[in-house]
């Protein structure tokens, strides 16, 4: 149902976990291979940094995307959700920015 790099909508559990969850993008990894078909997903935040780490990749917003404003996809902000949380699918990445976000998220592993 959902494709590595495609860009959906969710309530995105924080690390605090003060049980509150904020509404956002996030790049699909993949879907589980179980019977649940959970979704992992990578967060995207509007939250531009000064200075990009190794595991952040800027994203302009276009017509492929649908952002809203200039975001940065963090790789390393790695959770999974239920299939039945996501909201919306939103887009999906260029061919160019999903290139660069294997490539990052396999060096993760």
């Amino acid at each position: 149902m959902y494709k590595t790099g495609d860009i959906i909508l969710i309530p995105f559990p924080f690390i605090e976990y003060t049980g509150a969850k904020k509404v956002r993008p996030s790049v699909v990894v993949c879907e589980t291979a179980d019977g649940y078909h959970d979704v992992v997903v990578c967060a995207i935040s509007s939250v531009m940094p000064p200075i990009l780490s190794a595991n952040e990749i800027p994203l302009l917003p276009d017509t492929s995307n649908n952002l809203r404003t200039s975001s940065v996809l963090k790789v390393d902000r790695i959770v999974t959700v239920q299939a039945i949380n996501i909201i919306a699918k939103l887009g999906e990445l260029s061919a160019v920015d999903q290139a660069v976000f294997i490539t990052k998220f396999r060096s993760l592993v």
